[in-house]
């Protein structure tokens, strides 16, 4: 834990959103913030070549892969694009850490969205996490450096007929049961756009995972971290369910109100570290939320 903590403080994160460049820091938790204009990855983009890597690395992802299924070997390829386009922003910028306004910075282009490239950047053990969202990439960062293992951003959406929740979003990384283990089984499919490939990892039904959410503080505001455990249910198909394509319910431990849980892109990732992550907390004066 204070190998992790102090990790932590020494992080910098590339923040990819808007139109002007500067450095902030989050508050409590030490993590370094550099933004940068979404305009650099447009141009990085234009820039980056379609290289032997690029095709290497698309075909072994498509090879692993159980199925592919309305997504092309162009989109694949272009997924791995935006990875390498992400990786060399990360090391021009020395950082650790990375998150973009993904639809407000390539929404209207046909620049390929970093589904593929956040779901491999996150198997590689670099905190990546959509939508510009600090918080989540805050996450991120306390579990791969606590846990070694990724995890899942997902916008929740209540099960009440099964008092579950169902954690939903269009990037997950495959190697959830840690950096060193083999992928999930995982398809590869589009976006729910219908634009972009990404990859869609079958979760192991009965599997313990944990849920974490950093809620940023401010100069008033203690920072917090929503945490509960539970157990995975069931992969919800997408389609016939509609939303974004990579959809697990997990039924949390205890008497969890599910219209009213607490956070939001919280991460779900394998193993029960509820009691690690409240230690990890107050180690590090920040306030355990229980879901």
């Amino acid at each position: 834990m204070l190998h992790a903590g102090a990790k932590m403080r020494a992080t910098r994160c590339l923040v990819i959103a808007g139109a002007k460049r500067f450095d902030a820091e989050m508050r409590h938790l030490g993590i370094k913030l550099r933004y940068i204009p979404a305009k650099d990855f447009l141009d990085q983009y234009q820039k980056t070549p379609v290289d032997q890597e690029v095709l290497e690395m698309a075909a072994q992802l498509m090879k692993r892969a159980k199925r592919q299924i309305g997504a092309t070997r162009e989109d694949v390829i272009n997924g791995i694009k935006s990875y390498v386009v992400a990786r060399t922003l990360l090391a021009r910028e020395q950082a650790d850490a990375i998150t973009m306004d993904c639809l407000g910075a390539l929404g209207q282009s046909t620049v390929s969205l970093p589904c593929i490239a956040w779901s491999k950047m996150n198997d590689d053990g670099i905190p990546a996490a959509c939508e510009a969202d600090l918080g989540a990439v805050a996450t991120h960062i306390v579990v791969q450096y606590l846990f070694d293992r990724p995890g899942f951003q997902q916008d929740p959406v209540a099960e009440t007929a099964r008092d579950a929740l169902i954690g939903a979003h269009c990037s997950c990384p495959t190697r959830l049961g840690g950096f060193s283990a083999e992928p999930e089984p995982y398809d590869i499919v589009h976006h729910h756009g219908v634009r972009d490939a990404t990859a869609r990892p079958v979760w192991r039904i009965g599997q313990r995972v944990t849920l974490a959410d950093v809620l940023p503080g401010t100069d008033k505001v203690p920072t917090k971290m929503v945490i509960a455990a539970g157990t995975v249910l069931e992969n919800v198909a997408v389609p016939p369910a509609g939303g974004c394509v990579v959809s697990v319910m997990v039924k949390f431990d205890g008497n969890t109100d599910v219209l009213d849980f607490p956070g939001f892109h919280q991460l779900f990732f394998y193993g029960d570290f509820k009691r690690e992550l409240v230690q990890f907390c107050r180690l590090f004066n920040l306030e355990p939320v229980g879901a």
